[in-house]
């Protein structure tokens, strides 16, 4: 059995091409529903019978309101996106600890937005979407034959990361990188070769340096990754 923590289950919004996450998004929650048909005929006792028919699906995203944050859509992009009534392509992914990997895909309308502070707290944001269309499901779990699954570094010994950085060198080289965590999401592609943009990062087998699209910032610490040996 392999968990998957709250911070590695993140919703993100395909925005101009490039995926990004709601800022300071703090829980996210996606509802599946299954309506039935009752199958019930005269004479077949004391039980109803049913079949399953079409699904419905509702998304939830939950945070605290900030502005100017990096590759993110803040609560005043996802109401114009509201205001506009646009179909979004959506995408969670949940990235579990031994570097399974289950994505669900689909379009979705926001039809909800409530915006809510007090003089004493941080002012806080809450969206729902109402889901259209299908659930595309892609579930990748790490190779059979790669052998065990190592995390870098080791958890407790995550160190600050170098502000305004885009590369952090690990000295993991020719590993089977799995996942990639940073300031606690799960990157949504690993590349081997050319420049990484969005939420891509790009690992260079010969060095084991890894480089992303958005440099580290002052408050962030240095991500981890889940890996096999190849």
């Amino acid at each position: 059995m392999s968990l998957v923590r709250g911070e590695n289950f993140v919703l993100w919004f395909l925005d101009g091409g490039v995926y990004k996450p709601g800022a300071c998004a703090r829980s996210a929650n996606i509802n599946v529903n299954t309506e039935t048909l009752e199958t019930t005929v005269t004479g077949s006792g004391n039980w109803k019978t049913f079949e399953g028919s079409v699904h419905t699906f509702t998304v939830g995203l939950e945070g605290l309101i900030a502005f100017g944050v990096t590759d993110n859509l803040s609560i005043a992009e996802l109401q114009t996106k509201q205001f506009a009534k646009e179909k979004i392509y959506c995408r969670y992914i949940a990235t579990a600890e031994n570097g399974d990997i289950y994505r669900m895909e689909f379009y979705a309308i926001i039809t909800g937005s409530t915006l809510t502070g007090s003089f004493d707290g941080v002012a806080s944001f809450s969206v729902q979407l109402q889901g259209t269309g299908s659930i595309n499901q892609i579930f990748t779990p790490p190779s059979p034959t790669s052998g065990e699954v190592y995390r870098y570094p080791a958890a407790g010994d995550t160190a600050p990361a170098t502000p305004g950085a885009y590369t952090w060198s690990t000295g993991l080289t020719g590993k089977d990188i799995l996942s990639i965590v940073k300031d606690g999401r799960g990157q949504s592609d690993i590349i081997l070769s050319g420049t990484p943009v969005g939420n891509e990062a790009l690992y260079d087998t010969t060095t084991g340096d890894i480089t992303f699209a958005v440099p580290f910032e002052d408050v962030e610490t240095q991500p981890y990754v889940l890996y096999q040996n190849s």
